[in-house]
């Protein structure tokens, strides 16, 4: 025989059951809104969204009618500047003031290049930005078309970061072939050998191939095989404590409804 339910313990189910519809409730809402700011800022136009991950008071030039050759930019110590190209956009910061003598292969597809600098001396920088190979570089294979000749016009001591803004479907079409961004990475022309030498690199947040380095040299971006892959991304420990976190929100989730589940059980069984 099934005894009633004591009027006070089935307004306790109740008030439990309506509570955990409303967590429910508000975590749909929640989900449903940040979805909905995902679209909505996907189809603003603005600098930000042109130029990923650009500082607000970057001071920007508008030269997209223009393929530069020789062209001298000045870039003030501790400033980020952004030229804009017809066919390329160099994000460009240096601790030191640096004079930039800039040049673009017209041939090359529109690229996003970064280049931040920490210099122990103000310098002048060439930077030749072209479809194949510079000063004696042999070509690569799988390469994306594009290398970065960056030369200093003295011998200094300085720490870099290079960065390339990776686009994988349009990399694909342009280069007429899939494009795996997880097996891209930064190389050098190693003068000394006669060989390209890969870097160990990473994508950033922003979409970015970023590497670091302590020199200067002839640089692309090539998609390497398993054999020669580099060292794993910076990022990976990161997105394994990411899944942990979500594995750890699930089993709470499930905990707290079989705790609700047993409290209601209980209750009915007095």
């Amino acid at each position: 025989m099934v005894k009633n339910i004591n009027p006070t313990n089935k307004t306790k189910i109740k008030t439990l059951t309506i509570a955990l519809l409303m967590m429910l409730y508000i975590a749909s809402l929640s989900l449903a809104y940040a979805g909905s700011e995902q679209t909505s800022n996907a189809g603003q136009t603005s600098n930000a969204d042109e130029i990923p991950d650009i500082p607000k008071n970057a001071v920007q030039y508008n030269k997209t009618g223009i393929t530069p050759v020789c062209e001298i930019e000045q870039v003030q110590a501790g400033e980020t500047h952004a030229f804009q190209y017809r066919n390329a956009t160099i994000l460009m910061n240096c601790t030191r003031n640096c004079e930039l003598n800039v040049t673009i292969d017209p041939t090359i597809k529109p690229k996003i290049f970064g280049l931040s600098i920490d210099p122990n001396q103000t310098m002048t920088l060439t930077l030749n930005l072209s479809g194949s190979p510079l000063e004696g570089a042999e070509v690569m294979e799988r390469t994306l078309n594009f290398y970065v000749g960056i030369e200093p016009n003295a011998t200094l001591q300085l720490s870099a970061q290079l960065r390339l803004r990776i686009n994988q479907t349009e990399l694909s079409q342009e280069l007429n072939r899939e494009v795996n961004a997880s097996r891209l990475t930064w190389m050098f022309w190693n003068r000394t050998r006669a060989q390209w030498e890969a870097v160990e690199s990473y994508m950033d947040q922003n979409g970015y191939l970023v590497c670091n380095t302590d020199h200067f040299s002839t640089w692309t971006v090539a998609e390497i095989s398993e054999s020669t892959e580099a060292s794993p991304e910076p990022e990976a420990k990161t997105n394994g404590v990411q899944t942990a976190f979500i594995y750890v929100g699930i089993v709470a989730v499930v905990v707290g409804a079989l705790a609700v589940g047993l409290y209601a059980n209980s209750k009915r069984k007095k």
